[in-house]
């Protein structure tokens, strides 16, 4: 019998579930793409491993994994459930100096229960420290460390992934929209150079609020050859954002496998794909 050599590709919105299906056998190939609805929010489920949905979630995924044959899951932590801060080399080399900054992030919670990630990024004298719960962290990695290998990926890692497939090594910012949340990376040379979040209650608020960030990182007003935009809601978020961004841009929302210079055999989706792109470009090798 041969070995599964499949990847799966997750990430999760409100209350829907978005997979990706891809071999490496087939590069550029999307073997399946799919959403997945829930009556529940899934991310609130998941963080609280609540007793009653969470392991319709696990069984759920299961299922995915054993019908098509997955040797490897790939899932996205949602931006809300991590705290990002860009962090000076004299901080990250000392550890006193590591656990005052975690201690000041994580407001109070024991940075026991923590768990750091550094991350490399354009600028040498820098870090970007990514901090999550290990609650949180336990919940997600149990969904996708089964029979099969598994890795959790933060949202502005999509960037980097997207740079490998496309091997685009230009400027370019990815604008990534949640129920609620706006996550914003950039990217330059190869190499990611900054993220942030912006947490909203309606698309209309962003512009203000876009501004207020800029305002402390420069970088969002900044040079950028193309702007990608994927998740809920793309298409208002260009609409509503487009002003504030460089107009040499190329604003590219993924909103079709041409647009993502990949193919598939699936040619029409009962949904918008520029939901799924995070899954597919995961799934990918």
């Amino acid at each position: 019998m041969p070995e599964p050599d499949a990847h799966l590709g997750v990430t999760f919105d409100d209350n829907k579930l978005y997979f990706a299906v891809s071999s490496p056998a087939r590069p550029a190939f999307i073997e399946r793409i799919g959403q997945i609805d829930f009556s529940f929010n899934l991310v609130d489920s998941i963080a609280s491993r609540d007793p009653d949905t969470y392991p319709g979630i696990c069984e759920t995924l299961g299922k995915l994994i054993q019908v098509e044959d997955i040797s490897e899951t790939r899932m996205v932590i949602p931006p809300l459930l991590e705290c990002w801060s860009i962090v000076p080399k004299s901080v990250y080399d000392q550890e006193d100096e590591c656990e005052a900054h975690l201690s000041i992030l994580m407001q109070g919670t024991d940075i026991k229960r923590t768990a750091p990630e550094w991350h490399q990024i354009s600028n040498r004298d820098f870090k970007l420290l990514s901090v999550r719960r290990k609650e949180n962290l336990d919940s997600f990695s149990y969904l996708v460390n089964g029979p099969e290998n598994g890795k959790l990926w933060s949202d502005f890692q999509i960037g980097e992934k997207w740079m490998q497939i496309s091997r685009y090594h230009g400027s370019f910012m990815t604008v990534s929209s949640y129920k609620g949340v706006l996550s914003i990376s950039s990217y330059m040379l190869g190499k990611l150079r900054a993220a942030t979040y912006i947490t909203h209650e309606d698309v209309s608020d962003l512009p203000y609020l876009w501004l207020q960030y800029a305002s402390h990182l420069h970088w969002m007003l900044g040079m950028h050859e193309q702007i990608l935009v994927f998740g809920d809601k793309s298409g208002k978020i260009v609409d509503t954002l487009q002003t504030y961004w460089d107009d040499a841009s190329d604003v590219i929302v993924m909103n079709s496998l041409e647009n993502m210079n990949l193919s598939s055999e699936e040619e029409t989706f009962s949904f918008p794909l520029e939901r799924a792109f995070p899954a597919i470009v995961l799934s990918l090798a």
